[in-house]
């Protein structure tokens, strides 16, 4: 039986990613199922990294073997799950750049006082991709954030890791130092920014894949 594929989107984006999207097509007749999973619930504002967990088991089936695909929060996410176990049957992790190292970032991008305010507002405004439009994330965000590891540890199945060299919202140098901590991590550098949406950069995702599928 073919293995299962499911997408695990950005930070502000939503099961109609047109990456989700145009992976399942790119990878049609690899798969015995795909889906992007929904992270966000229809609840932006009581985000959590631990319900984002729950909702991706749940999106998975609980028979056969899966393969996640994560894109920047999604591929933390993934790689998360992968080394706590947390998916049945996980056969293998596909990281379009990882946001390794976004639980420490946001005193960075917003400064002390937008983290003070955030605390204070219990929620603060983010544009979300989805939406088109800025939309209140509440503080339980952070809070869930503050407790995670910059990278999670050993994922313990085999992963592959696609990262822009121009990455202008994660730095490479991130997914680097994770795959010479864990030799079996396959990554490929390329000349790109954060969003990698050329179609090189979707071709060669998806030959990763579907290697990952074939040694599933």
């Amino acid at each position: 039986m073919l293995p299962h594929v499911r997408y695990l989107h950005g930070f502000g984006s939503g099961p109609r990613s047109e990456k989700g999207a145009a992976l399942g097509l790119a990878l049609a007749g690899s798969y015995a199922s795909y889906a992007v999973c929904d992270l966000e619930g229809g609840d932006f504002r009581g985000l959590t990294m631990e319900r984002m967990r729950e909702r991706v088991i749940a999106c998975c089936p609980h028979d056969g073997r899966t393969v996640l695909i994560g894109s920047s929060l999604g591929g933390y996410l993934a790689a998360w799950l992968a080394a706590g176990h947390a998916v049945p049957g996980l056969a293998g992790i596909l990281l379009i750049a990882p946001a390794f190292g976004f639980t420490t970032r946001w005193a960075e991008r917003l400064g002390v006082d937008g983290v003070a305010a955030w605390r204070r507002d219990g929620q603060l405004p983010f544009f979300h991709h989805g939406e088109q439009r800025e939309l209140p994330l509440g503080i339980g965000f952070l809070q869930s954030c503050e407790v995670l590891p910059e990278e999670p540890g050993d994922p313990g199945v085999p992963c592959v890791i696609v990262h822009g060299r121009g990455d202008e919202t994660v730095d490479h140098r991130r997914s680097l130092a994770f795959a010479s901590a864990y030799p079996a991590v396959e990554l490929h550098l390329v000349q790109g920014d954060h969003r990698l949406n050329d179609p090189r950069h979707l071709e060669l995702i998806t030959l990763a894949t579907r290697d990952l599928l074939a040694r599933a």
